[in-house]
């Protein structure tokens, strides 16, 4: 079909007619052609639209936005059951009524406001915690009425979550115990506590062993193996060295028997 601006106008209206929804992603996707033609002669679809007789914001999805609409969409959400933490808001669930939120005629400076404004606890709904530099504070000294170490490092792999608030609340660790009324270089003085040491214990012939240690059957063959290696005992060494002395006897004797014999 060979489009011209009078073509285009009645194809909308019959289009209109039939009950085919003219928002501009509908169009676009069901009627490509017809709308790259209204953008040629009409300069956008939305022209060509208002210009076949239709009100565009009767047949367009997009939404105008307000601050009362905004706060009613969040409770119906809410009602459904829906997921409203930021993430899933912005990304699946209502990503153009978390986009409207944000912007400045509406009056929100953050989603959670947004649905604080609505009667919802965002705490309830937020998949993460919300860090406040109050809640910073508490949480910090909580840890310090229980004796937790609080040096960079122990927060870091104990709690990150918190470390990370306190840096982005306060710039820095130091700063935020400093706001709790900490001061940093005692904490950083303070140690973990160590793990206890494992005890010896003397046994009856001297010698120390751990007694939290085992003996494997393998190590006992091991054991076992390496005595039948070992030199030989005391009374052996003892009967060796007896030996040279009975020769030595034997020698004495030897003339005494031969006077004897001549006699």
């Amino acid at each position: 079909m060979r489009w011209n601006r009078k073509t285009i106008l009645d194809e909308i209206r019959q289009l209109h007619h039939d009950g085919e929804e003219l928002n501009y992603a509908s169009a676009e996707e069901n009627h490509l052609n017809l709308v790259r033609a209204a953008a040629w002669h009409h300069g956008t679809w939305k022209n060509a639209v208002e210009q076949a007789g239709l009100n565009y914001e009767t047949v367009s999805k997009y939404r105008r936005w307000t601050r009362e609409r905004v706060i009613q969409t969040i409770r119906d959400h809410y009602k459904a059951g829906r997921d409203l933490s930021w993430r899933a808001i912005s990304v699946s669930v209502d990503p153009p009524l978390a986009a409207a939120a944000l912007r400045p005629n509406i009056g929100f400076a953050t989603w959670p406001e947004a649905v604080t404004a609505a009667g919802i606890n965002h705490d309830e709904v937020a998949r993460y915690r919300h860090w406040t530099p109050e809640r910073v504070v508490a949480e910090i000294q909580q840890l310090a009425q229980q004796g937790a170490p609080l040096s960079s490092k122990m927060l870091q792999s104990n709690n990150q979550s918190l470390y990370c608030a306190a840096k982005r609340r306060f710039e820095s660790w130091d700063a935020a115990l400093a706001a709790a009324g900490l001061d940093p270089d005692e904490v950083r003085l303070r140690r973990a506590p160590r793990a206890p040491k494992p005890r010896r214990r003397r046994e009856g012939s001297g010698q120390l062993r751990l007694e939290h240690l085992a003996v494997s059957p393998a190590a006992s063959k091991r054991k076992a193996g390496a005595e039948t290696s070992r030199p030989a005992t005391t009374k052996t060494a003892k009967k060796a060295e007896k030996q040279p002395k009975s020769r030595k006897k034997t020698a004495k004797t030897g003339p005494k028997h031969s006077a004897k014999s001549k006699r």
